[in-house]
């Protein structure tokens, strides 16, 4: 019985997901509304659940020829949201704010950010807060001091909750609405005592489940049934030396699907190798495809 029960869930799954897929086909315009941009994957933090040990790619930061390129595509695609982030902390990129504020010149809608929150002090975060900056996400682990230590080590809770609460003061007092700045949570053993931690100290917190990386920390954790990732239909990832990884979980590189310097960013979007990687998550076919075989994302 129950074994017919599973049957029925995957194929009630397998229509689904045709539906879904052929959904997101009828809608996806002809440039990604959505792209991440990698300036940098250096990263001073050696955070428990994070595989960066393994990431296997060449450290450095994006040339700002190649960065130019990548934005004045998105320019003229009429990309509406910006991550300038990949698999390294951001701020240790010191053109940061100059790169923020090249892409709001240019039009781009919102530019946001994803930090460990270490650096965002002094001069760095002056210069955030006058870059037009949208959205600043920081990574706040943790119940409290002891639990978010353990979980990013390098790091120091005081002086990452420091520097936050004096950049929300920079800006209050400043008269500015933005950045808003998130707190981005995917552990913590007592929600309540963490929103109390970060009361008046951010605008929001994101509470999320962690992942896996993409099968990087261990088999799939879940048995429900597969959906199709929305990320092959909406977003792009650019990494430090222009190639297009799978996906923003894509951490190695491991599926690449072109190269900036080799061919225009709406050219790879509309390539064979996207139709076929979509193709296999209409037909519910991950497991053929090694970043999401084991991968805890995209499940009904």
């Amino acid at each position: 019985m129950a074994a017919l029960g599973q049957t029925f869930l995957g194929t009630m799954g397998s229509v689904a997901s045709y539906v879904i897929a052929d959904s997101m086909n009828l809608v996806r315009t002809a440039f990604p509304k959505t792209v991440r941009i990698e300036t940098t994957n250096h990263c001073q933090a050696d955070c428990s659940f994070c595989p960066r040990s393994t990431i296997g790619r060449d450290k450095g930061f994006m040339p700002q020829e190649l960065f130019e390129t990548v934005v004045q595509q998105c320019v003229v695609g009429g990309a509406r949201l910006l991550h300038l982030h990949g698999f390294g902390e951001p701020l240790l990129d010191k053109r940061l704010a100059e790169r923020i504020a090249y892409c709001k010149q240019f039009g781009i809608p919102r530019v946001k950010i994803f930090t460990n929150g270490d650096l965002l002090r002094g001069e760095t975060a002056q210069q955030l807060l006058e870059s037009g900056l949208d959205e600043i996400k920081i990574s706040i682990d943790g119940a409290d001091s002891q639990e978010f230590n353990l979980l990013r080590a390098g790091l120091d809770h005081a002086k990452v909750l420091e520097n936050v609460t004096a950049f929300r003061k920079l800006r209050d007092e400043s008269g500015k609405i933005f950045p808003r700045i998130v707190a981005a949570t995917c552990q913590t053993s007592n929600q309540k005592q963490t929103e109390e931690m970060l009361d008046g100290v951010v605008d929001h917190i994101d509470f999320s489940r962690i992942h896996n990386w993409g099968g990087a920390l261990g088999g799939k954790q879940v048995k429900r049934v597969r959906k199709p990732c929305d990320r092959l239909w909406r977003t792009m990832t650019v990494l430090v030396n222009g190639d297009i990884a799978l996906c923003c979980l894509d951490y190695t590189g491991k599926v690449i699907l072109g190269n900036v310097n080799e061919a225009p960013m709406e050219e790879i979007w509309k390539n064979d190798r996207y139709k076929e990687l979509r193709k296999l998550h209409r037909d519910s076919r991950q497991d053929e495809i090694s970043l999401c075989k084991d991968c805890t994302k995209c499940f009904f």
